[in-house]
């Protein structure tokens, strides 16, 4: 079988599109974790009451985290997300979906859990991205997950 060649392209994004988050919005957060809390340790359910504390802290906590950069490869070998490494035969397709002021590169992986990788891809790379990824594997139909529209659209 012969074995087909990929230009390198590489890029670099956020992790995430981060969104400022005000005060107000960090002392709600804070204020239902410690009401409800309180009920819960009112109902003698303390394995609950240190289930939302815990989550609260983890989301004030993520919330003022600012994304790390990550690291794209893409060449004949595979792709490479930060520092995980999949080989071409462990993706099933690809789908760029174009917004306003970006894109996305969707990538299904042979994963059960969380098999779809939602990756930011500048406008410029958009061309030379879906050329290089046809030579290896289909560009098939995705959407990205839908509790990641969710977080999105809450502010996440």
């Amino acid at each position: 079988m012969e074995e087909i060649i990929i230009d390198k392209i590489e890029w670099s994004a956020p992790e995430y599109n981060h969104k400022e988050k005000s005060i107000d919005f960090l002392w709600a957060i804070g204020l239902g974790t410690i009401v409800i809390c309180g009920i819960a340790l009112w109902l003698a359910n303390y394995l609950f009451a240190v289930f939302i504390l815990v989550g609260g802290a983890s989301l004030i906590l993520f919330s003022v985290r600012h994304p790390q950069e990550v690291h794209f490869v893409i060449d004949t070998n595979g792709i490479t997300l930060g520092k995980e490494k999949y080989v071409w035969k462990n993706v099933k397709g690809f789908h760029i979906k174009k917004e306003d002021d970006y894109a996305l590169l969707l990538i299904e992986l042979n994963k059960y859990l969380l098999p779809i990788y939602t990756i930011p891809l500048p406008l410029d790379q958009v061309q030379s991205v879906k050329e290089s990824l046809l030579k290896v594997i289909p560009n098939i139909e995705l959407e990205e997950n839908k509790s990641m529209k969710f977080m999105e659209k809450i502010g996440f």
